[in-house]
């Protein structure tokens, strides 16, 4: 964890400003069956949400949660929730703060086992939200919880 916490600081120590703007190449593990999914496979024709966090951030604790109890307005768009941390230690994080959301069929857990979320996305803190539009442009991006009423009001429209 600290180590993460020191490459993350490293990334934005190094200048590395601004975000990606279209959904980048990438693949990550599902953690229900270990299957890839890649910036190929996420779906065309529907806005997309990357949530990137950790289970010991506060700030992704409430975010998580503000997801959770706004989960019927994120039904008709692909969510996608990236983590390094252990599958045992999600669960319970989710179990906690998002059991609407691991509830949802749309909803897609995975894990960053290769280290590729920060170098592919280039966030700037936890928890990271990225909303891209149907063409996989990006719409929105905050590492702030209190903007996610700003990211749902960006999926109604």
């Amino acid at each position: 964890m600290r180590l993460l916490i020191l490459l993350f600081g490293m990334v934005i120590t190094l200048g590395v400003s601004g975000q990606v703007r279209s959904i980048p190449d990438f693949s990550f593990k599902r953690m229900d069956n270990g299957a890839a999914v890649t910036g190929q496979s996420v779906p065309t024709g529907k806005k997309t949400l990357f949530v990137f966090f950790d289970t010991e951030c506060p700030h992704c604790m409430m975010a998580i949660t503000e997801f959770n109890e706004k989960h019927k307005q994120l039904d008709n768009i692909s969510i996608y929730l990236i983590t390094k941390d252990p599958k045992d230690e999600v669960m319970g994080f989710l179990k906690n703060f998002g059991p609407q959301l691991i509830a949802k069929k749309n909803c897609v857990l995975l894990s960053d086992t290769q280290n590729q979320f920060i170098g592919k996305f280039l966030p700037k803190k936890y928890p990271s939200i990225f909303l891209f539009a149907t063409n996989r442009q990006l719409l929105i991006y905050t590492d702030e919880e209190k903007e996610i009423p700003v990211v749902l009001n960006k999926i109604k429209s």
